[in-house]
């Protein structure tokens, strides 16, 4: 199964007065390579939430640091659906330091299909099942 892959550098905003990335910063590199697969997928947000009425908030995210990204730094974000339910999908991040592939974080983002007046669950689509395939996890 191939994964979904972006990179991005650590900002001068991203980083504490050391110049270290500051741990919210991979909240942020998260969501580029979440918003990036989608599009890659075929399914922009713009286009689930518009025209598809797919609306995808947050339920639980977990995040592990293995070692410190620093100021202007390229990074490697890998991303893909690690599971997929019958409401939920759970996308899998691995960051790296790009070039010598340096371990930086690793996370999981769960979000769930809701309806958008009542916020209620439903099944996520067949044609939005299909369109991310490519990047689920086999398993």
């Amino acid at each position: 199964m191939p994964h979904f892959r972006i990179t991005d550098r650590v900002r001068w905003s991203d980083c504490d007065p050391l110049g270290i990335i500051h741990y919210s910063t991979y909240l942020r590199l998260f969501e580029v390579a979440e918003h990036e697969m989608f599009r890659d997928c075929g399914l922009p947000y713009e286009t689930l939430r518009k025209t598809g009425g797919v609306w995808l908030p947050r339920k639980a995210l977990q995040l592990e640091f293995h070692s410190p990204a620093h100021m202007d730094e390229a990074v490697e974000i890998e991303a893909w659906f690690s599971r997929v339910g019958e409401t939920s999908l759970t996308m899998r991040f691995e960051v790296y330091r790009e070039g010598d592939r340096a371990h930086r974080a690793s996370g999981t983002l769960t979000v769930v299909c809701v309806h958008k007046d009542t916020m209620a669950k439903y099944p996520l689509p067949a044609d939005v099942r299909e369109k991310i395939a490519r990047y689920v996890e086999a398993g």
